[in-house]
């Protein structure tokens, strides 16, 4: 038996699916995973234990810990690298739990957000961002759409011109036509 090559349309989902679920292209088929340093007497919440309303915690989802709302907005904004449609603050994956007490861990080290964030991408790239920087190639990627919707309303304006165009001219028919058009009528009247 031979094996067949792919279809086109095969392969145009499979990139269609890969790009709606931000995998990126050329990377490996799981996303790479970070082992959280832990240290002794860190200062994560342990489970179980509930905290007073208005102490500036929110609870993580899918997990036993509690983390601060800096924390909470922190990871808010960086992708789960299991689950890539969800943020880490979101996704109830074990990568998930343990990325909000990195988060956390720093927070309480004194590093600031924007430290924390450069600390994700260096390990993950720009792909750990829910919200891609708006520079470099990223830049083409946040124009493409406004580019294209300029491209089609100008192809519009254009189609538009001409058909009105088309429409405000009359065509002339050829002579040996108008000829045959005459005589029919005149037969017509004489009978």
């Amino acid at each position: 038996m031979t094996r067949r090559a792919p279809q086109p349309v095969v392969l145009l989902v499979a990139v269609t699916w890969l790009l709606a679920v931000g995998a990126p292209l050329g990377a490996a088929s799981s996303p790479p995973t970070v082992t959280p340093a832990t240290s002794p007497g860190s200062s994560a919440t342990p489970s179980g234990v509930a905290q007073a309303p208005g102490t500036g915690t929110t609870p993580a989802a899918g997990s036993d810990v509690q983390i601060s709302d800096r924390a909470y907005a922190i990871a808010s904004q960086l992708r789960c690298p299991v689950c890539t449609a969800e943020s880490v603050a979101d996704s109830n994956a074990e990568i998930a739990g343990e990325m909000r007490q990195m988060i956390q861990q720093q927070l309480d080290a004194g590093k600031s957000p924007k430290q924390i964030i450069r600390y994700f991408r260096q390990r993950y790239g720009d792909w750990i961002l829910l919200d891609p920087p708006k520079s470099g190639v990223h830049l083409v990627v946040w124009l493409l759409p406004l580019l294209a919707l300029l491209g089609g309303a100008a192809a519009l304006v254009l189609m538009i011109r001409r058909w009105r165009a088309a429409a405000e001219t009359t065509p002339e028919a050829p002579p040996e036509d108008v000829a045959r058009v005459r005589d029919a009528l005149r037969s017509e009247e004489n009978d």
